[in-house]
């Protein structure tokens, strides 16, 4: 490598770092440095079939899938969203989805997958949040440490994404997002700093926003002196598209790519070189960092076939962990084949079902979308008679609600069960533009009303990609299923968990509160042009909700399931912890386990009542009882401390809770620490 670099020119450095198009980085062949390719999404191939430099791998997909699209993008598998992924909780399954992603991405001769995305859901209006997977940052990154250690597995490199700060679409490309370094820490840097510790990744997409006023391409302190000196990042900084502003500065911080090619970044190269802002050894220290990025990811220039069919397997497979049961009065699902003569299914979203929101993750051609209609007629078997109500009735009954209260009641009084698809509209889950509300569209309400009159048994399926408000209409709904947005399996998950081919055991990686008004960031949002101003701290999600005795409508971990578990006896050998498990119901399901730990109430600073440190997905048959142990580390009883500049534990009493849910904890403990850190210990007198 040493000897590669003594060969290259000056232009050939100051080329390499500023890349060539919109996805590719610049090839010198006279050295054997190949062009290398950065293409997106986290949850499938997006990329013209023009651009791969594998058209016969192109060619035999297109033709294994004559029903696919053909239109520009490469066939590719369509994995759920990060919505989705997130209410699974499951990291060998984000293992799994990583390595079949990193496949894909390798038989086209792609270097790099542009995610996980794992910036934290701050408030549930940022459009962006169906990519992230949880308001939580050990969940995000546990569940991002899985996803990458996945994808480098097939030798591909992952780029966890936007470091950092990216919480809001509006104002995304300069405003500035203000906060505290402990909140910085303990909240949003802790997803990328538990993925570089877990899994190394070979890549990091630093972020378009300021942070505390300057740009994250620019930002040193964050890029060099934390990510790189204090963490141990070996890989390369790429810049998200478009984010630098001066290819100079951003060099200095420890950006190695800049992307995508801008004609005046080369330009910048060569005149900070000129007045000596930059020098040689800043310039071959990025230029060997990319030499070793392009020797990790050689195997993306061998060719490689995909298997198309064991990912579609996949893709269900992670659509059906991640659909959320939210409420099932009277036991009304599932939905016995063989016990319902009649089903009305309305909604488009039945046979159109978002799979994934839009912008740059948007998969455009998978082989095959799975629709929940089809597959609902499916499960229910022969017998059973399904009639469908699609979008366009249902809009002709909104300019006409007399004759939609009459025809609608008719129809649903003579079905055994109602199923309503609900969302919102597709502009609502979006990159480039946050959402306006939480609500979905009123006509469905109307519709649920309607439905409630006349039946018993109506089922909501939500097919959204992030928390929307329920609290106008839950009351209609007999029971909720929570699709998000599923990927191309999602209509399989859908009618299988509607009739009980699956047990649902998705668990709610944010919360949902009763009213938009009830989150606390939302009170800054979304700013005054310039900067964002981070007021809440740590209290995002749960952590507020829990802690200012703030009525949610679902907490942040809930799910039910079509059976029951009970939680028992708890013990302790230092940080290990030993409880038993039991499925108390008739079928087999599966539990999330968490683990959360609060700091002792005599503090010197102010904590949340509650954070997650640990969780465990666990499978147990019908009235089978399991020994579950969970060792706890040293970092889950530490805080950020400023003054110190170090992550310290606080002297006294901590208690650890397990249980299902934030706020369902049947099992608890206390744990005494002791301190080492230079602070006074001692409690002032009552």
């Amino acid at each position: 490598m040493r000897s590669i670099l003594k060969e290259m020119t000056r232009e050939e450095k100051f080329r390499l770092l500023t890349g060539t198009g919109s996805n590719t980085s610049y090839e010198i062949s006279r050295l054997g440095i190949r062009q290398m390719r950065f293409h997106d999404s986290p949850f499938g191939v997006r990329m013209k079939a023009a651009q791969t430099q594998r058209k016969e791998t192109a060619r035999k997909a297109f033709s294994a899938f004559p029903n696919a699209d053909k239109g520009e993008e490469v066939v590719s598998t369509a994995f759920p969203a990060g919505c989705a992924l997130g209410a699974t909780w499951d990291k060998e399954l984000l293992y799994r989805v990583g390595r079949a992603l990193g496949e894909e991405f390798r038989a086209y001769g792609i270097n790099a997958v542009m995610g996980p995305a794992v910036n934290l859901k701050r408030h549930p209006l940022c459009g962006r949040n169906f990519e992230y997977f949880s308001e939580d940052p050990v969940l995000s990154g546990e569940l991002g440490a899985a996803y990458v250690e996945g994808v480098q597995s097939a030798g591909v490199a992952a780029t966890p994404k936007h470091f950092i700060a990216n919480n809001q679409e509006k104002g995304r490309f300069t405003t500035s997002s203000e906060m505290d370094e402990r909140t910085m820490r303990e909240l949003y840097l802790k997803p990328f700093e538990r993925i570089v510790a877990r899994a190394k990744p070979w890549a990091m997409m630093c972020a378009y926003n300021r942070i505390n006023g300057v740009y994250a391409s620019e930002h040193r302190q964050l890029l060099r002196e934390i990510l790189r000196e204090e963490w141990g990042f070996d890989g390369i900084v790429i810049s998200d598209w478009g984010a630098v502003k001066n290819r100079a500065f951003s060099l200095l911080a420890s950006v190695e790519l800049c992307m995508p090619y801008q004609q005046e970044a080369y330009g910048q190269l060569e005149n900070a070189y000129r007045e000596g802002l930059i020098d040689d050894g800043a310039v071959d220290e990025a230029v060997e960092r990319l030499l070793a990025f392009l020797e990790r990811t050689k195997a993306v220039y061998e060719p490689h076939e995909i298997d198309f069919e064991g990912h579609d397997e996949l893709a269900v497979q992670a659509a059906c962990e991640a659909i959320t049961l939210l409420k099932n009065e009277r036991d009304v699902l599932p939905l016995q084949p063989g016990g319902c003569g009649r089903v009305l299914v309305i909604g488009e979203r039945a046979v159109r079902p978002f799979i994934g929101g839009d912008g740059s993750s948007r998969v455009k051609n998978p082989p095959v979308v799975r629709e929940p209609l089809a597959e609902l007629k499916r499960c229910l078997g022969k017998g059973a008679e399904v009639e469908f109500l699609d979008e366009g009735c249902l809009k002709t009954y909104e300019n006409e609600i007399g004759y939609m209260e009459n025809a609608l009641y008719e129809k649903a009084s003579k079905a055994d069960a109602v199923v309503v698809f609900l969302g919102q509209d597709y502009s609502q889950s979006s990159e480039t533009m946050d959402r306006n509300h939480m609500e979905i569209e009123p006509y469905q309400e109307h519709v649920l009303r309607v439905c409630r009159r006349a039946s018993q048994r109506v089922i909501a399926v939500l097919n959204i990609g992030s928390a929307v408000t329920v609290s106008h209409w839950e009351k209609y709904a007999d029971a909720i299923l929570v699709s998000w947005m599923g990927g191309q399996g999602m209509g399989a998950a859908v009618a299988r968990a509607l009739t009980g081919a699956i047990n649902p055991a998705g668990r709610l990686a944010e919360t949902f509160p009763k009213r938009q008004q009830d989150v606390l960031s939302l009170q800054t949002y979304p700013g005054d042009g310039l900067k964002i101003e981070y007021r809440e701290g740590l209290m995002v999600g749960y952590r507020h909700f829990d802690t200012n005795h703030v009525e949610p409508a679902y907490e942040f971990g809930f799910g039910l399931s079509y059976t029951r578990f009970a939680y028992r006896n708890l013990t302790r050998d230092g940080l290990k912890l030993r409880f038993e498990l039991e499925n108390t119901g008739k079928r087999d399901g599966e539990e999330v386990v968490q683990v959360y730990v609060s700091a002792p109430k005599q503090s010197w600073v102010t904590h949340p009542e509650k954070e997650l440190k640990a969780f465990e997905r666990v499978f147990l048959k019908a009235g089978e009882t399991v020994q579950l142990e969970i060792l706890l580390k040293e970092e889950d009883f530490c805080y950020y401390n400023v003054a110190l500049q170090r992550w310290i534990s606080e002297e006294g009493a901590y208690t650890v809770r397990i249980g299902s849910s934030s706020r369902n904890l049947p099992l608890s403990c206390g744990i005494e620490r002791k301190t080492d850190a230079l602070i006074t210990t001692s409690y002032a007198p009552e």
